[in-house]
Formats: structure tokens, C-alpha cells, sequence
């Protein structure tokens, strides 16, 4: 294989689609994340500085096309990620609009939309608008009134969120503590793969399970506590559409993408938990410095 072809094979490789509550988007395989360190003359492991890559998915132009609107009519003029500009291109989800990968100790992508920035309406897949009962004209849609999405609120907007709140941070916490925040993190992601989303009258049950989780993990998540309440809401105004045929699965579908969403920033924070726990235990097992 010529060397360009396994290049671009081992990138393909660093990253997958989530079904995300803002669209699909390519993000990057978080069991794949590493971190590079560096060793002292004491024989210590210490993070090395963040060099930031050109973001993979975006070549560095922070710019994707958009994929929410690409199925709307030429004469549809609203779209909650691009705006419906000339050009059809958005914010890349991967980098937040930078154009390199942000450091993983410090940022992820958000737990509600994945660096979207915003929930979209399933109702009317974000176009803000529908044909009723075969209708000739087009209605406002009934959950978003128009909007086509609703600003996300575990991130406000903000796309990329924190990582786990531990004292010190992360990258300097204990042994200890880091084997904590990583049971807390295998608990939740146990619990969300236990949950297989229904619609209709059952969805109830799925969404105070999910906001449940969303609670317990938050105590060492802040950005999982955010999601619970706009959690709730969101699903609230997708009922709206709720006397629409496929509802429900409309429903379980949704309910579905913002738990994936939520599975992808915990299994992103195991994986850099590992990774400093690893480098805790390494320095742990040094032999102390001799006393002067």
C-alpha cells in the first residue's frame, strides 16, 4: 500500500459517526485518544506540551459542509447549522471552528451535541417547517415554531465542555481519585447501555432513566448535571409532534441520539482517565527523593 493511502487509512481509523442530537458528524474514536508525556532526569512522567494537530475532519479550515440541510428543497431558507449561506458550509463539530484538536485533558466535545452548538428538531429534521395532511403550503413546525433547533444547553452553545471536575485537575490528580471518577464513569456508561429507548408512552420511563444518570455521573461530570433539565425540555417540544405518524420512533430515535452523545463524552473521559491514571501510578511507584 503506497504510503499516502496508509496514511489516510490510519486517519479514517482515529475516527467514526455519532448520531448526534445536532446531526451526524464525524468524531474521533475516543478508545484511540492518547496524550503524549515525557520523563524528567527524576525519572517522573509529566504531560508533554499540547502541540495541536490540523483537525482531521475539517483540514484545518474549521469549515464542513453542512449535512443538516443537504436533503432540504432549494427554496428552504432557514438551517439551524449553516443559515443556508452560499455556500452551504458550517462550524466544524470536531475542532469547534478552530482547525486543530483541542488539547483532551482540557476539552471534549459536549455530551448533549457533540460540538454542535444546538439540539435539532426531529420533527421536521431542522427545517423548521412542514406540509400537514398533504397541505399544498408549508406550516411552522410544531415543536420548534420555526426554529428548526434549540440552543444546547449542557454547552450553551459553546460546543466543547470540561473535562472531569476533580481536585487537582485531571492531569495532576491522585491515584486515588482518578479510580474513582473511572467507576463513576463505567457505572454510567453501563447504566446507558442497559437503556434501549422507546416512544410514545413509554418514553417517559427512558427519559427520567437517562436524567437519572445524567444526575448521579454529574457530581464528577458537571457537563452530564447540565444535560438532565435541557434534556427534559427537549424531549417536551418533541412531543409536540407527537400526532404525526412514526412518532414514536421519531421519539425513541431522538432519545437514542442524545444517549449516544452522552456515551461518547464519557467513554472520550475513561479514556484520559486511563491515561492519567496510568502516568499517577508510574510516579507513584518511584522511590522517594533522599532527604538532605
Amino acid at each position: 500500500m503506497p504510503a499516502i493511502a496508509r496514511l489516510i487509512a490510519f486517519v479514517l481509523s482515529l475516527w467514526f459517526v455519532v448520531a448526534a442530537a445536532g446531526a451526524q458528524q464525524k468524531v474521533l474514536i475516543p478508545e484511540r485518544l492518547e496524550r503524549a508525556t515525557v520523563t524528567d532526569d527524576k525519572g517522573a512522567t509529566n504531560w508533554a506540551e499540547w502541540k495541536a494537530d490540523k483537525c482531521p475532519n475539517c483540514s484545518g479550515t474549521g469549515k464542513v459542509k453542512c449535512t443538516v440541510c443537504e436533503r432540504f428543497g432549494d427554496d428552504a431558507d432557514k438551517c439551524p447549522d449553516c443559515k443556508r449561506v452560499e455556500s452551504r458550509e458550517t462550524v466544524c463539530r470536531m475542532c469547534a471552528g478552530t482547525g486543530e484538536l483541542p488539547d483532551p485533558l482540557l476539552k471534549v466535545g459536549c455530551p448533549g451535541c457533540v460540538g454542535a452548538a444546538f439540539l435539532l428538531c426531529t420533527v421536521c429534521a431542522g427545517g423548521g417547517r412542514l406540509k400537514i395532511n398533504g397541505a399544498k403550503n408549508w406550516s411552522a413546525c410544531p415543536a420548534c415554531r420555526g426554529d428548526g433547533a434549540w440552543k444546547c444547553g449542557a454547552c450553551a452553545g459553546k460546543r466543547l465542555v470540561e473535562p472531569a471536575a476533580l481536585k487537582p485537575a485531571m492531569k495532576d490528580a491522585s491515584v486515588k481519585d482518578l479510580a474513582k471518577a473511572q467507576a463513576v464513569a463505567d457505572q454510567a456508561l453501563k447504566e446507558l447501555a442497559a437503556l434501549t429507548p422507546t416512544g410514545g408512552q413509554k418514553a417517559r420511563k427512558d427519559i427520567k432513566a437517562l436524567v437519572k444518570t445524567f444526575d448521579t455521573a454529574g457530581g464528577v461530570f458537571p457537563p452530564l448535571k447540565r444535560l438532565g433539565k435541557p434534556f427534559e425540555d427537549y424531549m417536551g417540544k418533541i412531543a409536540a409532534g407527537s400526532n404525526f405518524q412514526g412518532s414514536e420512533e421519531n421519539e425513541a430515535e431522538t432519545i437514542a441520539a442524545v444517549k449516544q452523545s452522552a456515551e461518547y463524552y464519557l467513554k472520550h473521559q475513561k479514556r484520559m482517565l486511563e491515561l492519567a491514571h496510568k502516568r499517577a501510578e508510574a510516579n507513584a511507584a518511584l522511590p522517594p527523593e533522599p532527604k538532605k
